[in-house]
């Protein structure tokens, strides 16, 4: 689960970004991201729409353990 507050990976077609650091603010329950960004030395805040951005966690998961699946 990505916190508020935490460092995520921006993909949004609204700005043209793909992979761009920024830090998640909050959800709203309008239906957008609160997202900083920095860009040109300066953060800058934005509000994307949810249904056509990808957020994902700055930091790797740690790898899980394999597991068998009985069928």
């Amino acid at each position: 689960m990505i916190e508020r507050e935490a460092l995520v990976r921006v993909y949004s077609d609204v700005l043209g970004v793909k992979g761009t650091k920024g830090r998640l603010v909050r959800v709203a329950a309008e239906g957008f991201y609160e997202i900083t960004v920095e860009s040109g030395g300066k953060n800058y805040t934005g509000l994307l729409p949810i249904s056509s951005t990808v957020l994902l966690a700055w930091d790797p998961v740690a790898e899980f353990g394999t597991f068998e699946v009985e069928r």
